[in-house]
C-alpha cells in the first residue's frame, strides 16, 4: 500500500516555485535551517512544538529527513527577494485526496506590521492542493490558544470539525485543539475573500 502510494503521488510532484504577486514559495533547503530556527525561537514560534533541546542542526536533521510526499516551503518576498517564513503541505492522503497545509510561520518582525505574506502564502498553497493536486478536502490543526490564526480561518471560510483536549505539550503545558477543514467546492469564496484582503496591498504601499 506504501508503495502504491508514493507511486501514485509522483504525478504530483510539487513543482520548485509557486508564484504570487506578493511572495513566491519557494522549495526549502537545508541552508535554510539557520533562519527557520531563529523564527521558531522567537515570538513567532510561540504556537509550535519543539522538539527537546531544539537547536538549529536538529532543525537541518528535520529537513534532511523530509519525506518525499511533502511541500515543505520558503515564503520569499517577491518586492526584495526577503525570506520571510514558511508553510508546509504535508499528511498527504492520495486514496482519499485529503491533506494538511500548516506549518505557517512568519519571521517576528512581520508580526509587528501589517503585510500580505502569511495570506498570500495560504492562499497559493490551496490553490495548488485544490486545482493542480485535485484534491478533496484541507485539515488543519490549530491551538485554541492561538485565536487570531482560529478567527482568520474561520473568516475565511474553514469549518471547525472538532477539538483535541488538551492534546499537545508546548513549554510543559497542555494545549488543546482545533481541527478545521476545507472542502475543494468552498475554496473559491475562500480565495475570494483573501483576494479582497490583498487588494489593499496592491492599493498601497507596504512597509516591514
Amino acid at each position: 500500500m506504501k508503495d502504491l502510494k508514493n507511486k501514485e503521488f509522483k504525478m504530483i510532484n510539487f513543482p520548485n516555485i509557486l508564484s504570487g504577486v506578493f511572495v513566491k514559495l519557494r522549495k526549502m533547503q537545508v541552508s535554510d535551517a539557520k533562519n527557520i530556527f531563529e523564527w521558531r525561537s522567537s515570538k513567532s514560534g510561540k504556537f509550535m512544538r519543539h522538539p527537546e533541546n531544539y537547536s538549529e542542526e536538529l532543525q537541518r536533521e528535520w529537513i534532511i529527513k523530509r519525506p518525499d510526499d511533502e511541500g515543505n516551503y520558503i515564503i520569499t518576498s517577491v518586492d526584495n527577494n526577503e525570506d520571510v517564513g514558511t508553510i508546509s503541505i504535508y499528511d498527504i492522503n492520495t486514496t482519499d485526496k485529503v491533506c494538511n497545509v500548516g506549518r505557517l510561520l512568519l519571521a517576528e518582525k512581520h508580526l509587528k506590521t501589517s503585510v500580505p505574506y502569511g495570506l498570500e502564502a495560504l492562499l497559493l498553497a490551496y490553490d495548488y492542493v485544490f486545482n493542480t493536486m485535485k484534491f478533496h478536502k484541507i485539515t488543519g490543526d490549530i491551538l485554541e490558544s492561538n485565536t487570531d490564526m482560529v478567527k482568520l480561518q474561520k473568516f475565511l471560510g474553514m469549518e471547525i470539525e472538532g477539538k483535541l483536549m488538551n492534546h499537545t505539550n508546548i513549554n510543559g503545558q497542555y494545549h488543546s485543539i482545533f481541527i478545521l477543514s476545507l472542502f475543494q467546492e468552498s475554496f473559491l469564496d475562500y480565495s475570494k475573500k483573501i483576494k479582497l484582503l490583498l487588494r489593499s496591498f496592491e492599493e498601497r504601499p507596504f512597509r516591514d
